[in-house]
């Protein structure tokens, strides 16, 4: 079953190569994925995720283990589920464009 959903996540996510993670993580699992940086707070991101519902959820509770997501300490406090969905294409990064941003080679991954 197709699941899509939109949330917001707080925590050490802005300037830590969060975005990237997280696309990276949708791509490797088959998914889609968008995320963009809130403007007003350096602390949260925006996040949408479409894909078979098992992943998504496996995805989710990944990100909600409170354990570094990168090399570089991107990491989430808290996830909050949006009532409504934020199409892709109203995001920075997704998974059709995160290979256009010149993004640091500096990072691993482990989302």
């Amino acid at each position: 079953m197709l699941k899509k959903v939109s949330f917001y996540v707080t925590g050490n996510v802005q300037g830590v190569m969060f975005r990237q993670t997280f696309i990276r993580g949708a791509q490797k699992r088959k998914i889609k994925g968008g995320a963009t940086n809130d403007s007003k707070n350096y602390h949260l991101v925006h996040c949408s995720l479409e894909g078979e519902e098992s992943v998504v959820k496996e995805m989710i509770n990944k990100l909600q283990e409170k354990k570094p997501l990168n090399s570089w300490n991107a990491q989430v406090n808290k996830l909050h589920f949006y009532d409504h969905f934020i199409e892709f294409f109203d995001h920075q990064v997704t998974t059709d464009n995160v290979n256009d941003y010149n993004w640091s080679p500096e990072v691993d991954f482990y989302l």
